[in-house]
Order: structure tokens, then sequence, then C-alpha cells
């Protein structure tokens, strides 16, 4: 006895050919559009944030601000083109910063970072051709920069030593102090109280701890930025 078809039975589509072109083409269109990333024209940093607009040239002036000795953190600079609610920079400011700090973004093409207000190490104040001086550079939060002393390079009998062996010097003298770190804000909601420079005198001697801070080189002086917690001792 022969079987009728079912005529409410739908039909089932035909199978899949795994070498169809056509079938391949739309998987590997669908692959690319996904592995592509939205391109920003704009950022708006968030809270005590910071966008900087990154050298293109880290080594672009004489003066050697790009150019630290032996730092143990490399530094950097920009310029500053967007603000959160951070409050001891401009726009416009062209600022130093640790290079291991912060979060890289491109934006139009071009390198920048978005970083923390406490990141930035400080503002580069100078004119003219001493724009990008480290002896112009203004300190952020608590931090001192620093004229370090000449090392020695020579023992007490007179025998020359070679850069490794010179010893770091740990003392200088201040060329300038920042405003102070910003207070936390108290839990009952009262504003913070104004921040308070570090109880250092510009001018004055210091003794600081041998490893810390960023160093600098700028023609013939070295420079380097300590927090006031590494400021050892005035000294007379």
């Amino acid at each position: 006895m022969a079987l009728s078809a079912d005529k409410n039975a739908k039909a089932l589509p035909p199978p899949k050919n795994p070498h169809n072109h056509n079938n391949h083409t739309h998987t590997l269109t669908h692959d690319i559009e996904h592995e592509k990333q939205p391109q920003f024209k704009a950022v708006k940093p968030v809270g005590d944030r910071v966008l900087v607009k990154v050298d293109e040239e880290e080594t672009r002036t004489v003066g050697g601000v790009l150019l630290p000795s032996a730092a143990q953190s490399k530094p950097t600079a920009g310029k500053v083109v967007a603000m959160g609610d951070a409050d001891t920079l401009s726009l416009g400011d062209r600022v130093v910063y640790s290079k291991y700090a912060g979060t890289e973004v491109e934006v139009g093409g071009k390198g920048h970072v978005l970083l923390k207000e406490e990141d930035v190490i400080g503002v580069l104040t100078g004119t003219g051709d001493d724009a990008d001086s480290v002896a112009a550079l203004k300190p952020l939060g608590d931090r001192v920069l620093i004229r370090q002393a000449a090392a020695e390079d020579k023992t007490s009998g007179g025998v020359l030593l070679t850069a490794e062996a010179s010893e770091k010097p740990t003392f200088g003298t201040v060329v300038a102090v920042g405003p102070g770190r910003k207070a936390e804000e108290g839990a009952d909601g009262k504003e913070a109280p104004p921040p308070t420079a570090p109880a250092v005198d510009v001018g004055a001697t210091v003794m600081y701890s041998k490893y810390a801070g960023t160093e600098f080189d700028e023609d013939d002086a070295k420079y380097i930025v300590v927090r006031e917690s590494d400021v050892l001792a005035a000294l007379s």
C-alpha cells in the first residue's frame, strides 16, 4: 500500500553545502565587521582626570626635560586638551608626568594619555626658548623640585671614578615647592581644608632618599622631583 504525502507537512530546506562560496563569504564578512573597533573623535575625562596630547618627539629640546638620566620612571610631557574636575590644572598647560602612569588612547589619529591629576608631576611654566626648562617646572601636590649637588668624580686619594662608580648625590638645593597634597573631604560632608605646602623653603639645602623621585638632565645641571615624605632633613 502506497503512503500518501502529508499535505500539511512543511518542506525541509536543502542541507547547507559547507563548501558553498556564498556561505563562506557571508561568514568572513561578519567576522571582519565584528572585529572592527569603534573610532572616537573626542574623549571627555571623568572625575579628577585630564586628557593630555602627548608630544610626538621626546627629544625635541636641547634643555633635556624629556631626557632623564637613569630615572626610576621615565617622564614624558604633553599638553592638557580636556579636563574633568581637576582644579590644579588648566586647559593648554604643558605638563610632565610619569610614562608608566595613565591610560593611552588615540584620538583623531594622535597619541593621548588619560591621567589622574595626582599623576602629573608638574607644569612647565617657562617662556620662549626656555619654555621646556626644568628649572621653570612648577611641581604639583606635595612634590619638591631640587637641583642636585654634583656627584663626586674622585676618591679621597684623587683617583678618577667612572660614571657607574660615582656616588649618586642625595642632597641638593630646593628650586620650587608644590602647593601641597589635596586633603580628603570629611565623612560628615564638610569641605576639605586647603592643602598645606611642603615644609621646606626655596633655596634650602636638603637631603632626600637615595632611590626616590624622578630625575632630569638639563645642560650641565641635574634635577630631581621628590615627594615631601622623601625629604629627610634640611642641611646648614
